[in-house]
Order: C-alpha cells, then sequence, then structure tokens
C-alpha cells in the first residue's frame, strides 16, 4: 500500500505525443496528454532521472516522430511499469484519481 500523499502535494506527470514529460498539480486530465504516475514532485523527478532524463528535459525513452501512436503508447506503458514500486511516494495516475475526492 502507498503512503498517503497530502492533496496538496500531489503531483502527474504527463506525457505529450512528443514523448516530453512535464508535471502539473492534482489529477486532472489535460488535453493532448496521457498520464503517466503521481506522487510528490521529488518522488517523480527521482524515479524520472534515471529512466527518462535526456540532458535537456524528461522524454519517454524511444518515442520518436517516426512512430506510430501505439508504439509510442508501448513506449509510456514499458516506463510507466518500471516505476511501480519504486517509492512509496509514486502511486499509478488511476489510484490518485481513485481517491482525489476524499
Amino acid at each position: 500500500m502507498s503512503a498517503r500523499i497530502a492533496k496538496d502535494a500531489l503531483m502527474t506527470a504527463w506525457v505529450h505525443g512528443s514523448g516530453r514529460i512535464e508535471f502539473r498539480p492534482g489529477v486532472g486530465f489535460p488535453d493532448g496528454m496521457l498520464p503517466l504516475c503521481c506522487g510528490t514532485r521529488d518522488a517523480i523527478r527521482t524515479a524520472l532521472k534515471a529512466r527518462a532524463w535526456n540532458g535537456q528535459y524528461y522524454a519517454v525513452p524511444g518515442i520518436t516522430d517516426r512512430l506510430s501512436d501505439q508504439q509510442a503508447y508501448e513506449c509510456l506503458e514499458k516506463l510507466r511499469v518500471s516505476l511501480t514500486g519504486i517509492s512509496p511516494e509514486l502511486i499509478s495516475y488511476y489510484s490518485a484519481m481513485n481517491r482525489r475526492d476524499v
């Protein structure tokens, strides 16, 4: 079971179609992006630093302009699965959505 994260500290990592990852407060659903994970800013940054930092910004490894949507989604899912269980302050987007009103 993951740790309880204060509602005002909860961030979501979102992925653009280009593969670039950004963080936003809360668990809303911005247009044109897919959720990667939720947690505290520090937990997300720490988890992504070794897996998705390209030297300039966070990006899903393997996503290029030449990939089909299905291939890009598979890269996103591979990254999402690799983040599972890394930190009690890192939770799935879907778990965060289930408790956002609690």
